[in-house]
């Protein structure tokens, strides 16, 4: 049986309008490759993997920039759906490289395409190539947009303007008041450039004044009228 009868990709934005008898075929099309790994393992993307684009199917990546001296930053958090890779995959030869580190948050299930099959349609000219192509640009668009989020948010001048900065993006993706982050502690003062600390206290100062209220990683975020 194919790797692909084994997989629900219903629901994932890059098979968005595929039928679900297509997605056997697209598989053996484009040639992917399906990979386990386990919560905090690396994903190699050099060698052959350099020229693949990853879409998480289960669990979730953090992707790292690093500096010269080693200096890890996050830069964003990749969930159920979302693309990776594309970055690298995508440049031509002689184009620097971005120092980009991938790292599992969880167990995590990803589908490898390589790039070279996304942009040359097969010589089939398969309806549902035209359409995974299609996705996957709508995806990398939608990701530029995410990266410009988190631009505004870190470039906020104090630690309490980034923390509800980021709170509110959250609150607007999740359409609810009331919302799960997807972030542990750590990661989200990586992600937020702030140091933890700091953070935690802030956080606690706007609990108790009643601007927001949680527990772990769920978040309130109260009506105006509820905090008066």
């Amino acid at each position: 049986m194919s790797a692909a009868n084994t997989i629900d990709f219903s629901g994932l934005p890059l098979f968005n309008r595929i039928d679900a008898r297509d997605c056997s075929l697209l598989f053996d099309c484009l040639g992917c490759r399906i990979r386990r790994y386990k919560k905090d393992d690396y994903i190699r993307m050099d060698g052959e993997m350099n020229s693949t684009v990853g879409t998480v199917l289960e669990g979730s990546v953090l992707t790292y920039t690093e500096d010269i001296w080693g200096k890890r930053t996050l830069i964003s958090f990749i969930t159920e759906g979302d693309v990776f890779g594309e970055n690298i995959a995508f440049m031509g030869n002689g184009m620097e490289k971005p120092d980009l580190v991938y790292k599992s948050a969880s167990s995590t299930l990803i589908l490898f395409i390589p790039a070279g099959r996304i942009t040359h349609p097969c010589k089939n000219a398969c309806t549902f190539h035209h359409l995974l192509t299609q996705n996957m640009f709508a995806l990398i668009s939608a990701k530029n947009r995410s990266l410009m989020k988190k631009i505004d948010v870190i470039s906020r001048g104090s630690v309490r303007e980034k923390i509800l900065a980021y709170l509110s993006m959250e609150a607007l993706r999740s359409g609810s008041s009331t919302f799960r982050i997807p972030l542990r502690r750590s990661e989200m003062a990586e992600y937020l450039c702030i140091n933890r600390s700091a953070m935690t206290r802030e956080l606690a100062s706007l609990k108790k004044e009643g601007i927001i209220d949680y527990d772990k990683n769920l978040f309130i975020i109260p009506s105006p009228e509820e905090t008066l």
